[in-house]
């Protein structure tokens, strides 16, 4: 697909100031047929998406196109980074006849509501990880059907219901249930207790994993899935890999047609949920978008050592640091040592003191921090704090929303309900982010209100205005100061799932107990032969290695050290630690 280039370089001054897009960047933003995009650490995944996305929309505006694009997002935060740059290039959000949103959002505003409204004629549904309620509605259907029961066997049986899974039976098109608890009576009492338990989904009762279930049921019927096949030409999964196989399998199952272009952008290599399996890779239908713009060659050799295909390449004068081993006796003495490499090289490298970067600790479990820093344990991080603030915000607003509607014809789940699947609930995530960022400012107070205002007036409620007691109650929660880390105290130890599509200036990895990641680079450099190590652990150092733009270290234990390993490493790391002297003689 071939966009005009104004467009382009209008592309590449929001996005990238007075960079531009690189060979690999480009190819993949002109991409026009279905592939899976394995995108490699530090390879402008998202500026690139958001760009091609963004001429997309240009280009199909211009033409007067009806082909609508989907844009599936792991999260929230990826739907605002998306919305936020068409913003700037002058193509507005994502709107009718298009849309984006996760997985969940997808199924459910296009294949579980208009089932529900189908199928049993309300769509009144609330998601949930469970429903403290459903145990006893399983209790009163079953004593209502079995009224010779004593109360003990229903208790008994309306557990098995509550923990047992429906499933969907394709080939012979019916709902069954799973023997989840592996019960020895399941099979004579399976008929009422598939029975109770679909009696309460048509209730609208649904758990996040029923989306699939009924999505699934739903698509059955080939004049649906026709019509969603019909919407949406161009298809666009992000972050593929931490798509689950339900969602996964229906994506495929739906736009793995000739009709669309249905392109999974993701690394696979990033895999790093435990039993989550990895994804299946057709390498026929594979582009690589593997050109790093994070760290050079210093870095990339090692991390295609640790994942060959990834095949990772660098730009022509991009410098990082020759990684580190760094060896210990004691775990005590791996934090100062570290500070140490930090403070030398901060002395004799500008470019690394001008980075602004974080320097982080990473562990692969949270009770390494105790081991790390002696006695102090492991804790949440200002990550976590701000989606904690930026969750308290959003209930703040919906609840006002909701006791301003609410009356006599519309009860609570209807209206939380209502206003959770509304198609403007993405514009209050960027309203909340820019006030989070910014300050409850004039500007962004009259953009909140003028959000709450729409959707007041679609329920024929007054409008507030600025003077409304709610913007008193965000600014008490605004005005909740951080309290200042003593430098002693820094709180810099971090899991490495929690710094997954971060980039950080350095990283240190410690392995502790088992030592499973000394154990995977071990094989990987040829010290031994050994592969049986768990796949997620391998993707986790890979993540680990590839957050930093200067500096990677490893700590090792002297034991470990031998005149093995010794060989192998010596020539393509730094070797350093307190007792290096004996270490290397």
């Amino acid at each position: 697909m071939q966009f005009k280039e104004e467009d382009y370089k209008l592309v590449e001054k929001i996005l990238l100031g007075n960079g531009y897009f690189n060979s690999k960047q480009r190819e993949f933003i002109e991409l026009n047929e279905s592939k899976t995009i394995v995108a490699g650490p530090g390879a402008g995944k998202t500026t690139a998406l958001a760009a091609k996305i963004a001429l997309l929309l240009k280009n199909l505006s211009a033409t007067n196109s009806k082909d609508g694009v989907c844009i599936i997002t792991h999260t929230n935060v990826a739907v605002n980074e998306i919305n936020n740059v068409l913003s700037k290039a002058g193509v507005g959000h994502v709107n009718h006849p298009h849309f984006i949103g996760t997985i969940h959002e997808f199924f459910n505003r296009f294949c579980v509501i208009p089932f529900f409204k189908y199928k049993f004629k309300h769509n009144s549904l609330i998601f949930d990880k469970e429903h403290k309620s459903d145990l006893e509605y399983y209790k009163t259907f079953l004593g209502r059907k079995n009224s010779w029961m004593n109360n003990g066997v229903i208790d008994a049986i309306s557990k098995r219901v509550h923990n047992s899974e429906l499933l969907f039976d394709k080939e012979n098109d019916n709902l069954d249930l799973y023997n989840s608890t592996d019960w020895d009576k399941f099979e004579k009492y399976k008929s009422q207790m598939l029975i109770a338990k679909y009696s309460r989904k048509k209730q609208g009762f649904l758990t996040h994993k029923d989306t699939f279930l009924f999505s699934s049921i739903y698509l059955q019927e080939s004049r649906f899935k026709e019509i969603l096949i019909n919407r949406f030409k161009y298809v666009f999964l992000d972050e593929f890999q931490d798509t689950t196989p339900a969602g996964a399998s229906l994506l495929e199952e739906l736009f793995g047609t000739e009709e669309n272009i249905y392109q999974k952008v993701g690394d696979p290599y990033q895999t790093i949920t435990y039993n989550q399996l990895m994804p299946y890779i057709d390498e026929h239908k594979v582009f690589r978008l593997n050109i790093t713009n994070r760290f050079g060659k210093e870095i990339a050799e090692h991390l295609n050592i640790l994942m060959p295909n990834a095949n990772i390449q660098t730009i022509p004068g991009k410098r990082s640091i020759k990684p580190i081993i760094l060896l210990y006796t004691k775990e005590e003495e791996i934090y100062p040592e570290y500070q140490k490499i930090i403070k030398e090289y901060e002395d004799k490298n500008q470019n690394f003191k001008e980075n602004q970067k974080e320097d982080k600790v990473l562990v692969l479990t949270k009770p390494w921090s105790s081991i790390v820093k002696k006695g102090i344990p492991y804790i949440e991080k200002k990550q976590n704090q701000l989606k904690s603030i930026n969750h308290v915000l959003k209930t703040l607003v919906k609840d006002f929303i909701v006791k301003r509607i609410i009356d006599d014809r519309e009860n609570l789940s209807k209206a939380k309900l209502w206003i959770e699947n509304h198609h403007q609930i993405t514009q209050l995530n960027i309203i909340l982010i820019e006030i989070i960022k910014n300050g409850l400012t004039d500007t962004l107070k009259n953009k909140l209100k003028k959000f709450i205002n729409e959707l007041l007036q679609e329920k024929g409620v007054a409008s507030i205005n600025i003077r409304n007691n709610i913007f008193d109650q965000l600014e008490l929660i605004l005005l909740n100061p951080e309290v200042p880390e003593n430098e002693k105290d820094k709180n810099d130890i971090y899991t490495i799932h929690s710094v997954k599509g971060e980039t950080l200036r350095t990283v240190l990895v410690v392995d502790f107990v088992e030592k499973p990641l000394t154990k995977i680079l071990f094989h990987r450099y040829g010290v031994n032969n050994d592969d049986n190590y768990l796949y997620t652990n391998h993707n986790l150092l890979y993540v680990a290695m590839s957050r930093v733009t200067h500096l990677f270290v490893f700590a090792m234990h002297i034991d470990d050290w031998t005149d093995k390993v010794q060989e192998k490493f010596k020539n393509s790391w730094q070797i350093r630690g307190t007792k290096i002297e004996m270490a290397v003689n």
